[in-house]
């Protein structure tokens, strides 16, 4: 026997109680959004600010729990604009160059309560944040916010040490995998930090045959713009950078659009090496801060080359031939809407036996794409590539 039996209440009127309650619960989420939503206003946040009162002085104490509520709120408003990802990424920038600007960036608040318990001064206020102002102060510093695609790059940064006659660079001989230097490690690290895609040569070397003038140590603008469209990114950085008798470094980059084939930047930076603890950490340390200084300058400008140019959307066919089930297919058109940069859609168009045609919508060149994937470190399959003269791709699994 069920509750309702028990209750008198007919299975009739059991079921219409039931979707009562449903009906309810639903109009209660229209009306009531969940915190989170695309209705919460990002730049307005309610917060509590909190002072303590000391030796009876309550206005000081009230002034305290302004300042700890604006302080709050502005934090808050950071995770909602920028993002968890984003937050990591650039912490230490953001507490020591966004955060003590605060009160220039939040455009009004208004306190809704008070209450003083005599040991601590409570308020409730409403902030709201100038986006127009917080936009241009991340833009300044180099921060790419969460809705600019990210943009790939690749490194051709000799480094020379004044103690070795050699100089290190990695392109004399792509084939032999040479380690990072200690100059690639802070560019990859510094540059993916402000959001940009930096490409792991070690992974992705490239099938394509390359000149014997793209392995000399200076690198003309021309080829160095060909080894970017070898591993299919957007931006070449070129450049050269020293260390002085472990006294100095010295740092200079030129960055380059693959695309358009123009220098977008150029930019050098000098720093003395402070001395304290290892030889190594010290060099480390002071090549970070060139680096950071140099990446600060130039990511805006790097930035802005993008903005204004949007990219044209091509149709990408590709067939896809000696696939086995299809978890292989499932793997392979994830990876692509995951992966690869670019992607706005991946479609099965038709089936014939273990050949399968895709359709793919990509935003930017169709070389771009073919590079992108091929070249990828987490590519799927095992599998041979051709271009098709009509302008597709043949992927064949192995």
């Amino acid at each position: 026997m069920n509750i309702f039996m028990k209750t008198g209440i007919s299975k009739d009127s059991a079921f219409r109680i039931a979707l009562s309650l449903v009906l309810i619960f639903v109009i209660s989420l229209v009306r009531y959004p969940a915190e989170g939503t695309e209705n919460e206003n990002r730049s307005e946040i309610l917060v509590i600010g909190s002072g303590s009162v000391i030796s009876g002085n309550v206005a000081s104490a009230r002034q305290k729990a302004i300042s700890d509520a604006l302080d709050k709120g502005f934090e808050i408003y950071l995770t909602r604009f920028l993002g968890s990802q984003t937050m990591i990424n650039n912490f230490t920038r953001l507490i020591n160059e966004v955060v003590p600007d605060s009160e220039e960036m939040v455009e009004n608040f208004n306190i809704l309560a008070e209450e003083n318990n005599g040991k601590h001064y409570k308020l409730l206020v409403r902030i709201k944040v100038n986006e127009n102002l917080m936009s241009e102060k991340l833009s300044q510093l180099g921060i790419i916010l969460p809705d600019i695609p990210a943009i790939g790059v690749l490194f051709l940064v000799s480094q020379k040490d004044s103690q070795d006659r050699d100089v290190a660079y990695w392109w004399n001989a792509p084939d032999r995998n040479n380690p990072l230097t200690s100059t690639e490690l802070i560019l990859f690290r510094v540059f993916q930090e402000r959001g940009f895609d930096p490409v792991n040569r070690l992974s992705s070397v490239p099938e394509e045959e390359y000149s014997e003038d793209m392995i000399d140590l200076y690198l003309t603008d021309e080829e160095a713009i060909e080894w970017g469209e070898l591993f299919g990114v957007d931006i070449v950085v070129t450049g050269m950078s020293e260390i002085i008798q472990n006294e100095m470094v010295s740092i200079s980059l030129n960055v380059m659009d693959v695309k358009e084939k123009t220098v977008i930047g150029e930019d050098s930076q000098i720093e003395s090496v402070h001395q304290y603890d290892s030889d190594r950490e010290q060099i480390m340390d002071t090549l970070t801060r060139a680096v950071n200084s140099i990446a600060n300058r130039l990511t805006p400008a790097i930035i802005d080359s993008f903005e204004e140019t949007e990219q044209e959307i091509n149709l990408i066919e590709i067939e896809l031939r000696g696939l086995r089930d299809f978890m292989q297919l499932n793997a392979f058109m994830e990876f692509l809407k995951a992966d690869i940069e670019g992607v706005k859609s991946v479609i099965q168009t038709s089936v014939k036996g273990n050949l399968i045609n895709l359709s793919v919508e990509f935003s930017g060149e169709r070389d771009t794409f073919f590079n992108r994937v091929k070249s990828h470190e987490r590519f799927p399959l095992f599998a041979d590539f051709r271009q098709k003269k009509e302008g597709g791709f043949v992927i064949e699994i192995k």
